[in-house]
């Protein structure tokens, strides 16, 4: 199959792009690199540098695509809420002139990174893709507009999608070459490169003791990089009639801040420091999914544990320094 990827160079697109390559499909991605590589993108591939919004380059790289995995986006969360016309302009509008453009090529299977985010602070344990949708942050809203107008639109357009709700990404893919694909750490807030990046002299940063959890800190739920991308490509295969499905994708297992921390410790055999923060606003006590519709659509199961997303994600890091 010929596949469009955007994002195709960054910490996920990468990882589906390499499987892709390497089940024998015909592969380009389009990047701006502004958060991935060009060296991350399989050399069987083709690679366009541009912008999601560069509406000429995305026509040259729709030529000839059967299909589109679209996970170019701005997704840091603090960012967004300081440049909220950056994030429409890329999450939303840029989406809808490539959806416009893929109906003008008449291709019609299409999956689209969501993120749990969609969720805000939600009252569910586990969230299902029937909890309410309540964003807290521009990011959120910007992939639940997305979201609302594929299912809005799907049928009619003859279009048949799927909405995959990432939960907290993590892990890293060692290809058979030997190289570990490059994580853009840089700016990274998320909670494992924050421990990572920890030591005595700059700990890692807690937001909040008093959680209603079994140790006072959140709740989220860690899902490997590689089931990730293994979902996207079992769902690409999926997609044979209009319409679209909204599919949460994570372990259905939830683990606490202090948790991660400890496990990161006996993973990277060093004692992990911390201190503790106010809250933040916008934060939910806890996050994790339940994978049934993932299971009983796709036949998915995560494969990887905590352990292994944390030990994968520091053997990126050294490799990569």
């Amino acid at each position: 199959m010929k596949i469009l990827v955007t994002g195709g160079a960054g910490y996920i697109g990468s990882v589906v792009t390499y499987k892709l390559v390497e089940q024998g499909n015909d592969v380009t991605v389009i990047d701006d690199l502004s958060n991935g590589f060009a060296t991350n993108v399989h050399a069987k591939a083709k690679f366009i540098e541009g912008s999601i919004l560069e509406k000429e380059k995305i026509l040259g790289a729709l030529n000839g695509v059967e299909a589109v995995i679209h996970l170019a986006a701005k997704i840091r969360v603090e960012e967004g809420e300081v440049k909220p016309e950056l994030y429409k302009s890329v999450n939303v509008d840029g989406t809808l002139m490539l959806l416009e453009l893929c109906k003008s090529k008449n291709i019609n299977k299409f999956i689209f990174a969501s993120t749990a985010a969609v969720y805000g602070e939600p009252e569910d344990y586990p969230v299902t893709e029937n909890s309410n949708v309540a964003p807290v942050n521009v990011y959120g809203k910007t992939k639940l507009e997305i979201d609302e107008y594929l299912s809005v639109n799907a049928i009619k357009s003859g279009l048949s999608a799927i909405s995959f709700r990432f939960f907290n990404v993590g892990g890293a893919l060692k290809t058979k070459e030997g190289n570990w694909l490059r994580i853009k750490h840089e700016g990274a807030t998320h909670l494992i490169p924050s421990i990572l990046h920890s030591s005595a002299n700059k700990p890692l940063q807690i937001f909040g003791k008093d959680w209603p959890t079994q140790d006072g800190t959140p709740v989220r739920d860690y899902v490997h990089v590689m089931d990730i991308a293994e979902a996207i490509i079992v769902g690409l295969a999926k997609l044979d009639t209009p319409g679209h499905s909204v599919i949460n994708l994570g372990t259905s297992n939830g683990s606490t801040v202090l948790q991660v921390a400890q496990a990161a410790g006996k993973v990277l055999n060093k004692k992990i420091v911390y201190v503790f923060a106010d809250r933040r606003e916008g934060d939910s006590f806890a996050l994790v999914t339940s994978n049934e519709k993932a299971s009983k659509i796709l036949g998915w199961k995560p494969k990887f544990n905590l352990e292994s997303i944390l030990s994968d994600a520091n053997s990126e890091l050294i490799a990569n320094k």
